[in-house]
């Protein structure tokens, strides 16, 4: 009964939604991972290092770049911070994607909100360097990627204390509203980008 469901579920995740601001000929920049060993690493500019399982999907290494340099420049110009400070918070991150969707006990909304019981996330920030993020469809914009790295680099500048997780909450600091309209406005340009 479970490879029913799962099948499913997966080919749901790889849907491209429809859009008026989408292209008809969607470029997918997604790739499933053929490989012999367990984990595929791959290095991306700034010493970031991507991991998917063999057999699920990642985001294709091109575009995910391209994301992570567009994410810098908006964060470094929004925040007036030098682009190689923002590049330091991200040194040595490792990106696990997976279009296996995850839960977890607890979480936090963006405004704060604290949710219990099984709470299904698009993304997990692990520590001032680790990351799970949720491939949803072949693009990159509609994942949580961007608001992941929010966290990484408020971990960071947070001397790797905590990366904010209540968000737009007042029991943790560092996320303002601006970190969520970066975030809205980095997926944008992604979106118009088709990344």
């Amino acid at each position: 009964m479970r490879p029913r469901f799962v099948l499913p579920l997966a080919a749901l995740f790889l849907i491209v939604p429809t859009n008026s601001c989408v292209r008809s000929d969607n470029v997918s920049n997604i790739v499933k991972n053929e490989c012999k060993n367990k984990i595929v690493l791959n290095k991306i500019p700034g010493s970031i290092q991507v991991k998917s399982f063999c057999g699920d999907y990642s985001f294709k290494e091109e575009p995910l770049t391209r994301a992570i340099e567009v994410f810098v420049n908006e964060y470094s110009e929004s925040f007036d911070i030098d682009s190689e400070i923002v590049w330091a918070y991200l040194h040595g991150l490792t990106i696990e994607l997976s279009v296996i969707p995850r839960m977890v006990d607890a979480a936090y909304s963006v405004d704060g909100k604290y949710l219990e019981g099984e709470v299904p996330v698009s993304g997990l920030a692990y520590g001032p360097k680790r990351i799970w993020v949720e491939i949803k469809t072949s693009q990159v914009w509609s994942s949580s990627l961007i608001h992941e790295l929010v966290h990484i680099v408020v971990w960071n500048k947070n001397a790797g204390i905590h990366g904010d997780p209540d968000h737009e909450g007042n029991q943790f600091s560092g996320w303002t509203s601006k970190h969520t309209m970066l975030i809205k406005r980095v997926n944008n340009i992604l979106l118009d980008a088709e990344i």
